[in-house]
């Protein structure tokens, strides 16, 4: 089995890499929303919040970490921040408004002061 190498694959999304590398490739590189990478992916909701799980999980192990810019609705800025831990894609309707005018969550990858590898604690 051959490994893609950045060099190799500058944008990250070679066909060699799983999906859950070339979401890290992705996000390292820049913040996405969740229906961009859904776009880019070719992924339902459900298999990008999979795999966004197992993003968070294995970021931590390498001196990094998922970063959520919570959802937000754009009529009356209510921020779902507690969603967050639960879900990964923004909800239907505003519970404050009703209005079904919401922004994506935004992630990004970022790399830990530490940035080490191997888990703390």
């Amino acid at each position: 089995m051959t490994v893609a190498h950045d060099d190799d694959d500058p944008k990250g999304m070679g066909a060699r890499r799983t999906v859950r590398q070339q979401i890290r490739g992705l996000l390292l590189r820049e913040p996405l929303s969740y229906e961009t990478l859904r776009d880019v992916l070719g992924l339902s909701v459900r298999a990008l919040e999979d795999e966004l799980r197992h993003v968070e999980r294995s970021t931590r192990a390498v001196g990094e970490r998922l970063v959520v810019e919570p959802a937000r609705c754009r009529a009356c800025g209510h921020v779902f921040g507690d969603r967050a831990a639960r879900h990964f894609h923004a909800p239907g309707r505003c519970p404050e408004c009703r209005s079904e005018r919401i922004e994506d969550p935004i992630f990004r990858i970022e790399r830990t002061p530490s940035g080490g590898r191997g888990r703390s604690g």
